[in-house]
């Protein structure tokens, strides 16, 4: 909020020579207040954001003193999909989301939406943060914004409104909402009809038979009220994805901020947000899977061995696919991939 007051000429004057004075003492005018307009397109009452993201903005204007302010918009300055733009292109200051709704943008991120590696998607994301700043940032991924944090979602599953996936074979013909281009790709490859549709479109395409399933998160099937759609899941271990996700500011708003004030945004950013968001994450899904495991019974299928090797079998090319990739980018994907897998395992410990 702003205020405006008409001054006379006395106060004019006297207001100049109180500058005058201050300057003379060496006392700094009092600094603006920096807003930043958070594109608002998730829903708010959603735990990662009442929860996460808005106890974050809390924070942020307490450890500036008042000095940096968050304000969600009322209705969303952009869609999903243009959600990092709209960043870039000053129509939104700050936003969160996954990188995923802009396929091909930003094929680095897709080492960690790989299969079997997301247990954890606290520990995951203190990795990812580590990983940000050891190998991608380096490449100028995402130079034209300031990031503030990269984390991961839970490992995803199958969850079905229209039959069971116990093999491979049941996957045959049916439309699947698929979350990432590289989750696309393989069930494609297995017989299903992947079907891109935002979050936003569950409800939608569950409630009319749109889709038979989709591969998400069981968290996010109960934050988006789709859960009664919900008829069977097929777990795998360490999820057949997991979403990769970003907390960026425009640079002209951060330029705008002290630096003082930027680097105290900074301690309560980086790798302690990631964590928080990715911790956050695995709670509520942790949750979910136990109240799907209870109310579906044998429904709520475990993958078996059978079926966890056809999906690496076919996410293998991916996994090689991404490399080559990363490494027309200037990055030793292995390398990349050792580095992110080993600091799993020292957080693991």
């Amino acid at each position: 909020m702003t205020y405006s007051k008409v001054l006379n000429r006395r106060q004019v004057l006297t207001g100049a020579a109180g500058a005058a004075a201050m300057v003379a003492l060496g006392r700094p005018a009092r600094a603006e207040t920096v807003v930043l307009r958070y594109n608002q397109w998730f829903p708010t009452a959603h735990w990662s954001q009442s929860g996460g993201l808005y106890k974050w903005f809390d924070k942020i204007k307490e450890v500036t003193g008042g000095r940096v302010v968050v304000e969600p918009s009322a209705k969303p300055l952009a869609p999903p999909n243009r959600n990092y733009q709209a960043v870039v292109d000053g129509i939104a200051d700050l936003a969160w989301g996954p990188h995923g709704y802009a396929p091909g943008v930003f094929p680095l991120s897709e080492m960690v939406e790989l299969p079997f590696i997301t247990k954890n998607a606290g520990i995951s994301s203190s990795a990812y943060w580590r990983l940000w700043k050891e190998k991608l940032e380096p490449t100028g991924m995402q130079n034209n914004v300031v990031t503030l944090a990269m984390h991961v979602t839970a490992g995803g599953n199958i969850h079905m409104n229209n039959g069971i996936i116990r093999a491979a074979s049941d996957l045959a013909g049916k439309k699947m909402r698929v979350p990432t281009p590289v989750v696309g790709r393989v069930l494609q490859k297995m017989g299903a009809v992947p079907i891109n549709g935002s979050l936003g479109e569950l409800r939608e395409m569950m409630s009319r038979g749109i889709i038979d399933g989709t591969a998400i998160s069981s968290e996010l099937t109960v934050g988006f009220k789709v859960d009664k759609f919900v008829k069977s899941v097929t777990e795998v271990p360490g999820g057949i994805f997991s979403s990769s996700a970003f907390i960026i500011v425009s640079n002209a708003k951060w330029a705008q901020i002290s630096a003082a004030d930027q680097k105290a945004i900074l301690d309560i950013s980086g790798e302690p947000l990631s964590r928080y968001m990715g911790d956050l994450w695995q709670t509520f899904d942790d949750e979910a899977k136990a109240a799907f495991r209870k109310e579906l019974g044998s429904n709520y299928i475990d993958a078996s061995p059978e079926f966890i090797k056809t999906l690496q079998t076919e996410f293998e090319g991916e996994q090689k696919a991404w490399l080559d990739v990363a490494s027309g980018l200037g990055l030793d994907g292995k390398a990349a991939l050792d580095f992110y897998q080993a600091q799993i395992a020292a957080l693991s410990n």
